[in-house]
């Protein structure tokens, strides 16, 4: 995750959703098989992007380090979209590969953008055949995105145990960890 704008995305044709009225972080599948998204939906529409674990702990974490560091503003500017309201409401699916947050001081809005396209060495040695890139951005208050921050910390813990020796995921058919070479044997006990 950057703090600024994906660079392969400037040849794309972005999609603003506006300032969403939700924003939500979610997980489907079982621990180690998980996918997770996060789905904004507002007046323009509503997008599902799905990311990998480690893109939305690192998202969830900036932000709250962001409303640690930072103070709210007492009196912020009126938040306008970046680009003009798509003509129907938008409906988006899909991959992300590319992601940054940005935070707007006069307005204390957070801002989302999600690409599917790939860096350009990646991108050149794929098939013609690939789906158009997609590029979506969504902004949201500083309050849901502590609500955002902390229910994408809650999905990302609520996964497999992590080893307390090496820090790695426990299945619950067992876990060889390298910190004891693979031979560990007291019972791994987790607070």
């Amino acid at each position: 995750m950057s703090t600024g704008r994906p660079e392969s995305v400037a040849s794309v044709e972005k999609i603003d959703l506006g300032l969403v009225d939700t924003v939500v972080a979610e997980s489907q599948g079982r621990p180690g098989e998980r996918t997770f998204k996060v789905t904004a939906a507002g007046r323009r529409g509503r997008a599902i992007v799905w990311l990998e674990k480690e893109q939305l702990f690192q998202v969830a974490l900036a932000i709250r380090q962001f409303v640690a560091a930072t103070e709210r503003p007492g009196d912020p500017d009126r938040y306008t979209p970046e680009y003009q309201a798509p003509a129907s409401g938008i409906e988006l699916e899909f991959k992300a590969v590319e992601m940054s947050l940005r935070h707007d001081r006069s307005t204390d809005v957070f801002t989302v953008e999600a690409a599917s396209v790939e860096s350009e060495a990646t991108a050149e040695s794929e098939s013609d055949d690939e789906e158009e890139p997609i590029a979506v951005q969504f902004s949201f208050s500083r309050p849901s995105g502590v609500k955002l921050s902390e229910q994408a910390l809650e999905v990302c813990a609520a996964g497999r145990p992590r080893c307390p020796l090496c820090g790695g995921p426990v299945d619950p058919g067992g876990h060889v960890c390298p910190k004891s070479n693979g031979h560990h044997k007291g019972e791994i006990k987790f607070a």
